[in-house]
Order: C-alpha cells, then structure tokens, then sequence
C-alpha cells in the first residue's frame, strides 16, 4: 500500500537527514554521504527507499547521477513532506549536516572557479579549438535594434562582448573568474574600446540591477552551472520588458570527455527544458532552432566527436500603463 510505504520511508533519522540534504540542493551520492557523514552503501540504499516512495528524483549526467527532491510526488508523499518540512532542522545533526552542506557546495564552486582562474591565460586558444567565432555570430544575429545597453553574462575573456561593443551603446561584460575579466580587459584597452564595463559576479546572482539591459547573452555558458534554470532566472531580470535574453549552448549529447576535460557539468541541454525555462523567466515569445555549427570540431578524435549547438531567444513582453513589474527570480 503507497501510504505504507510512504510512512516507512520516513521512519529512519539518517533518512530524514538525507532527505533535508537533497531537498535543499541536487547533490551527488559522494555529496550526500559528506554532508550526512556516513557511508556510501548506506546513503545510496536510503536514496533508492526515498526514491521509491515518491520523496526523491534521480538525473543522471554522463557518469554522474544527481538527486534532488521531486517535485511532482505522489499525493501522500507531498503531504507527508510538506507537514516535516518546517521540522527536519529540528534533528539532532541538523546544524551539522548544515555546515557540511555549505563547505561542499562551497568546494563545488571553487573547482569551477579555479578551473578558470587556471585557463584564464590560456582560454582563447581553447575556446578556439572547441567553438569557433560562428558562435558569437550566431549570438549577434539575435540582436534587434542598435544603440541598445547589452549584457555579456559568462562572458570569459571578452570575445563575445568585444564583438558587442562594436553595435551596442554600452555593454556590461560580467565573469566569475578574475582572471577571466583581468584578461578581457587588458584586450579591450589593447583595442581602444571604452563602451564595456567588467564586472566580477555570479551568473545565479549577477551584480546588475533589475530590468537595467536590453538585451541578455549567454553564450556556452550553462552547461557549466550547477543551477542553469536559476540563470535564466536571473537573465530574464536584469532584462527590460520588450528585451531579449539570447542563449547559445549545446544540444543533449553523449560526449563524457566533455566534463572530464572541459569541466562540463552538464552534457547539452533539450528544446524543452530551454522554452520552460524562458518562460518562466516571464519570456512572452521564445525562438529555439539548430545553428548547424558545432563545438568539438577541431577536437574529433580518439572517439571525440563533435556536438551541435542551438540558439534560443527570449524576448520579454512589453511593460504595460500601470502594470506591476515583474517579479524577480532569486
């Protein structure tokens, strides 16, 4: 009986525990099993009970499987959920498990960043070996009008946003890595170009300001994200109504070396998922369509092969008289 089944899935602590984990972030097995402090034979066993009882979902990305809380579950297990969720930091490890959370989602963030920060001196040669200039041709394509204040999210070291600067009014370049920005703009004083304003900044959190550009780009950029939805988010808010948010990356793919070599963590992203998350984003009419340019080319070898890339645009319906504006997505 589901109810049973439900309620026994709830009977452990160390359960509990890792229920609150995943509920609060997609994390790996190894993820969980830090943040709960116990072994793996454990934590997989009481993620495949969750999952079975309808609390937890599981993804899986190349060699990597994700859980997260499911957000579609079965009437019983959501209200079995929704009537803990304000007791699980009640648990005796709860602090604990909390602290453990933070500093691996802090060590998280810190691969990615120093990946950059160490390639940052050598990322034009590699960028160029994996995507060629096409890209950011395709990204300018979507560009309506001139004169417009842009945004360069992701944007490394400059390539895109340099191209930008040469049709917009003003453009904001913004990076995780330092390095990144250090070296985008040492080219753009090497070019004379005084229209671009760097930034150091979060893509899950940019330092811009609600709905201040009028045109969003981020161009192969998600795959890198832990939350790629959430970025979109945010693109969509800094973004003014009638704008455009304009998105370039990969399409679903089987590519591992990907990840193990570029730091990817995510293996493309399907047609769907995109248009959901514009959307939700408060996108009023979204494009998404094959570029018939691929990423990899200058790689393929060894079982390498290339992937396409898709580009998407959002564009944001216009601000009605007396409207309320649109809420912004944290």
């Amino acid at each position: 009986m589901e109810l049973i089944r439900t309620l026994k899935a709830l009977a452990d602590p160390l359960r509990l525990r890792v229920l609150a984990a995943v509920s609060e972030e997609e994390l790996t097995v190894g993820e969980v099993q830090e943040v709960v402090h116990s072994v793996q034979s454990s934590v997989s066993r009481n993620l495949a009970i969750l999952r079975e009882a309808g609390f937890v979902r599981d993804r899986k990305e190349g060699t990597n499987v994700y859980f997260s809380l499911r957000r579609d579950m079965p009437a019983s297990a959501r209200e079995l959920f929704q009537s803990l969720t304000r007791r699980l930091s009640e648990l005796p490890e709860a602090k604990e498990d909390q602290v453990r959370l933070r500093e691996c989602l802090r060590r998280r963030v810190a691969r990615s960043r120093n990946y950059f920060e160490a390639i940052a001196g050598d990322w034009e040669r590699i960028r160029k070996s994996y995507f060629d200039d096409r890209v950011s041709s395709l990204a300018i394509e979507k560009l309506l009008p001139s004169n417009l204040v842009l945004a360069d999210i992701g944007c490394g070291t400059g390539a895109l946003t340099l191209e930008l600067a040469r049709v917009a009014k003003h453009v904001m370049g913004v990076d995780l890595s330092s390095g990144m920005i250090r070296n985008a703009k040492q080219l753009a004083r090497e070019r004379g170009i005084q229209n671009i304003d760097f930034r150091l900044g979060d893509i899950e959190k940019l330092p811009l300001a609600h709905e201040s550009v009028d045109a969003s780009f981020c161009v192969m950029v998600l795959h890198f994200l832990d939350d790629p939805e959430r970025a979109v988010a945010e693109l969509c808010r800094i973004t003014r109504p009638s704008g455009s948010v304009i998105l370039v990356d990969l399409v679903p793919h089987d590519q591992e070396w990907m990840q193990t070599e570029m730091a990817h963590r995510w293996l493309g992203f399907d047609q769907n998922s995109i248009v959901k998350w514009l959307r939700a984003g408060g996108a009023e009419h979204v494009e998404y369509e094959l570029s018939g340019s691929y990423a990899g080319e200058k790689t393929e070898k060894n079982g390498k092969q290339r992937v396409e890339l898709f580009v998407a645009c959002g564009r944001l319906p216009e601000k009605k008289q007396n409207s309320q504006p649109r809420k912004k997505h944290r």
